[in-house]
């Protein structure tokens, strides 16, 4: 199917990417507030807001890695995979949000193809809270197309595309992160055993110093 996981976009709040046939026409993105119609309501329109354009040769750059991303989220959920096809394609909101970062830290004309390949895997590096995140604190002040380059938009760029191809800076995996060791689940317990105490005491001095405590688990 066109589009990841929305089968509507007049009915479902959503996102909507349109890609263009020609090369050098841009790639848009809305946000479309899609809704069931009132029963008093001959016909309607959802509203819409212009988000983003990107250029189609970074578009081209970036989708591939957009749609494994996706589609393996999809998969997990166990939902139908989506693709990417020329026209209108929806995708779910978290998604979609998930997109337009990636999408915001791409489109200035000062970012090469080559930066935008380090973004995607900067971008694969975040969790997808994350991701959200950085949606909510971009969208807030600066989430309208032509406001490009502005406030957060440009720190989307200066974070996401730092690094080459050779050595990238990937996000998710920066020192300071990490995960404590499995704790066998007992109940409710109101002492801790003093050992397990020491080793996760261990642990978080690694991810401190490390970003890695997988030999702890």
């Amino acid at each position: 199917m066109s589009g990841f996981d929305c089968a509507d976009h007049y009915l479902e709040h959503c996102y909507l990417v349109q890609v263009p046939r020609a090369p050098k026409d841009d790639v848009y993105v809305f946000e479309v507030f899609g809704r069931p119609p009132k029963e008093t309501e001959e016909s309607w329109g959802p509203e819409v807001i212009h988000r983003a354009n990107l250029v189609k040769a970074k578009w081209d750059a970036i989708s591939g890695e957009a749609r494994l991303e996706f589609n393996r989220r999809l998969k997990s959920e166990r939902k139908k995979a989506g693709s990417w096809s020329l026209g209108n394609n929806a995708v779910q909101r978290l998604l979609g949000k998930e997109l337009l970062v990636l999408v915001w830290a791409i489109e200035g004309d000062d970012i090469s193809i080559e930066q935008c390949e380090v973004a995607i895997r900067n971008w694969t590096g975040l969790k997808p809270e994350e991701r959200w995140w950085l949606y909510t604190m971009t969208a807030a002040s600066t989430g309208y197309a032509h406001q490009t380059a502005l406030g957060w938009r440009g720190a989307l760029a200066k974070a996401l595309c730092f690094g080459t191809k050779q050595d990238v800076f990937t996000l998710g995996s920066m020192m300071g992160r990490g995960r404590l060791p499995p704790r066998k689940n007992d109940g409710f317990q109101s002492e801790r055993n003093s050992e397990r105490t020491k080793l996760e005491s261990a642990a978080l001095k690694v991810i401190a110093s490390h970003g890695d405590a997988s030999a702890f688990a």
